[in-house]
């Protein structure tokens, strides 16, 4: 009887302990370990993990340093703070894209990122890819809807997503006489280190680690590009949006914009200028940018971007891995339609042509003539979901990220997903996945032809348009770049338009 009792007692321990089960979402990284959770029984997911310390006091406007270490574990079950940046409510409201970056949290200390990775029941060791947010170099955000990575990893084996938050604005491109440094241009560095000594503790490879952006996000990359030419980490890059540089103001004119927030938060032009920027509350610098319509973007400074890029570009002088690259058919409408009908009573159809397609045509051709395998596209799909059924939007810039994120579900606007959207999206998922698996032969094996300097040759894949809606149709790109030899004399007219109207992303 002693016996049946102890055992009963034993299995009511039991009972009352809770059963540990090794799900995979514990990781321990360089700086101690992360929880993160199952958001379906396939994908984890570990959000706000700090890549850097936070660049708060002495360390705002410098280069990224080392994330604290911790001995408690942290749970990486919620989106970290996105940083201080200037939204223009206009411009976010029309795309109805990235209107919810205007109500996350927001603090300086926001240098943090996110991981999607395969449960660990599916292949683990995965390719890698980290994505870079647009906005200008001004605003964005990792924790937005449209940039989630678990329809990407629920759908691909051999996939792991990484999203960051960067600097922005005056904080990330303070372009300060004592600081000239593109400090925002750094945070992604600082990424792609952490990831590379972290990533195998979360299932992906660290060997197989390619970069990916749009618009100033396409920018970064392309800088980390230049300033990096004998990377070993970095395997693949790639663009969503080709552009043209509109952010290399000079040095002189940013340092203006500097000392103009410095006067009017009262830390003048004297030597102790800098410090005293460092005391001001993030806030009152953010209002005071705003106040005074200060612009801050990336400039030259001969470490992160550099005043002779054209010709670094046609000489080779860049990190020689493959290279994915496009833009959308439309990209320039949204901002050129207003100005245009205000100052000619039509629409000029060069903006796109001249910011976006000849900009892309010309990285193309000097990544071939470098010997760099090279895929080039052209997006060109048009649902009511991203248009607000408005088919006169066309295929306008940021368009394509829920095709390519597989999140055409998060539109704000009260329409579904047509079946040749959903298509595009399964699609062009599968060939960004299968470039970041095998960036030299991964599209090749799907059918998409490298990239030829042959204007003749049919390398240009148009993505969505009506002879093949869900998929690609290949083209020779001399008619896409015809005009190309044409619009030189009104680049100038152009970039005075867009910058008439604010920020680009």
């Amino acid at each position: 009887m002693l016996l049946y009792s102890s055992l009963f007692l034993l299995f009511l321990g039991v009972a009352a302990s809770p059963i540990v089960r090794d799900d995979g979402t514990l990781a321990l990284t360089t700086e101690g370990p992360v929880q993160g959770s199952l958001v379906t029984s396939t994908v984890r997911r570990w959000l706000g993990i700090p890549f850097a310390a936070a660049p708060t006091g002495t360390l705002r406007f410098q280069p990224p340093q080392a994330a604290p270490s911790r001995t408690s574990t942290l749970q990486a079950t919620a989106f970290g703070k996105s940083c201080p940046a200037w939204t223009p409510v206009e411009l976010l409201t029309l795309l109805g894209l990235l209107e919810q970056q205007q109500i996350v949290p927001t603090d300086e200390d926001c240098l943090n990122l996110n991981i999607w990775a395969p449960a660990t029941s599916r292949p683990q060791g995965g390719a890698v890819m980290i994505w870079v947010y647009g906005g200008g170099d001004k605003f964005g955000t990792s924790n937005t809807p449209y940039y989630d990575g678990q329809n990407f990893v629920e759908t691909h084996d051999d996939l792991v997503i990484v999203s960051f938050n960067y600097r922005t604005n005056i904080f990330g491109f303070p372009n300060a006489p004592q600081q000239p440094i593109n400090v925002g241009l750094l945070d992604l560095e600082a990424v792609i280190q952490w990831v590379h000594a972290n990533i195998a503790a979360f299932g992906g490879d660290p060997d197989r680690i390619t970069i990916f952006g749009q618009s100033a996000g396409a920018l970064a990359v392309d800088a980390y590009a230049f300033s990096h030419p004998t990377d070993t980490i970095v395997k693949g890059a790639a663009h969503l949006t080709s552009i043209l540089n509109l952010g290399a103001a000079s040095p002189s004119g940013s340092a203006s914009a500097w000392n103009a927030v410095a006067n009017a938060v009262g830390c003048g032009t004297s030597k102790p200028q800098f410090t005293c920027m460092q005391t001001i509350p993030w806030q009152t610098l953010l209002n005071q940018v705003i106040a005074n319509g200060a612009s801050f973007t990336g400039s030259p400074d001969g470490q992160t971007i550099f005043s002779d890029v054209a010709s670094r570009s046609s000489n080779g002088q860049f990190l020689k891995v493959p290279f994915l690259l496009g833009n959308n058919a439309n990209e320039g409408d949204i901002w050129v339609v207003e100005i245009e009908e205000e100052h000619f009573g039509t629409t000029l159809p060069i903006a796109t042509t001249v910011v976006f397609t000849c900009p892309a045509s010309k990285a193309a051709s000097d990544r071939v003539s470098a010997g760099v395998p090279t895929w080039r596209y052209k997006f060109e799909g048009v649902y009511p979901d991203s248009t607000n059924n408005n088919p006169s939007l066309r295929a306008y810039h940021t368009s394509e990220i829920p095709v390519v994120f597989g999140t055409y579900n998060s539109s704000s606007f009260p329409f579904a997903p047509i079946p040749s959207e959903i298509a595009l999206s399964a699609w062009m998922q599968s060939a960004w996945a299968a470039f970041a698996q095998n960036p030299t032969s991964g599209l090749t094996s799907l059918g998409w032809p490298s990239y030829s300097n042959n204007p003749f040759s049919e390398t240009l894949a148009e993505l969505g348009n009506s002879n093949n809606p869900g998929g690609a149709t290949y083209s020779a790109p001399f008619v896409n770049d015809a005009a190309c030899f044409a619009v030189t004399p009104l680049t100038r007219l152009v970039l005075e338009m867009i910058d008439d109207l604010g920020s680009i992303f």
